[in-house]
């Protein structure tokens, strides 16, 4: 896990959080990246998430040469991504509300948009990418045939305005609502 906090007004009721995954596949496969949206009210502690990653519209992806037709899909649907031990990374970027916001409207700009899936240049992890981009992390894109983990490591051994390891409590960042 890593921390990053890109801020650039940190007050207000509401604390905002894109929470950038890599998850082992099962029972096999690359992994997969996703993307969680985490609100937290500082006065209630009240917590809402949401998660979104990109599939191929019809999952057995190799019937198809590694290609086909996209979709973004609702993360807590996906039996994998609410197994806390299938996750191998999180990048838990503090955000304001407009950079929220704005990596919401591209996850919905990808929604039925007829993006093309293909497993090694136009993936989860490029979905993924898309939003870092949206709320201004100036993240490197991943590489050709970068599996989710390796880039998500690679992306947290780099300086993007990481905060110091603190022992803040952070609000649940799986889909589930569990940590």
């Amino acid at each position: 896990m890593s921390k990053v906090d890109i801020r650039r007004d940190p007050l207000g009721p509401i604390d905002y959080y894109v929470v950038i995954c890599a998850r082992e596949s099962e029972p096999w496969g690359t992994g997969h990246t996703f993307v969680v949206w985490v609100q937290q009210d500082k006065q209630t502690g009240q917590i809402q998430s949401q998660g979104f990653g990109f599939y191929p519209e019809i999952e057995k992806v190799i019937i198809r040469l590694f290609t086909g037709d996209g979709a973004v899909r609702d993360e807590s649907t996906k039996a994998a991504s609410i197994k806390p031990s299938l996750l191998t990374h999180r990048l838990i970027v503090r955000v304001d509300r407009d950079q929220f916001e704005n990596g919401l409207k591209v996850k919905d700009g990808w929604v039925g948009s007829g993006v093309d899936y293909h497993l090694l240049n136009r993936n989860c992890t490029h979905f993924g990418h898309a939003i870092m981009t949206a709320i201004q992390l100036n993240a490197p894109p991943p590489e050709f045939g970068e599996r989710p983990a390796t880039y998500l490591s690679r992306l947290m051994n780099l300086n993007l305005g990481r905060t110091d390891a603190s022992n803040e409590q952070l609000p649940a960042t799986f889909v589930n609502g569990r940590r």
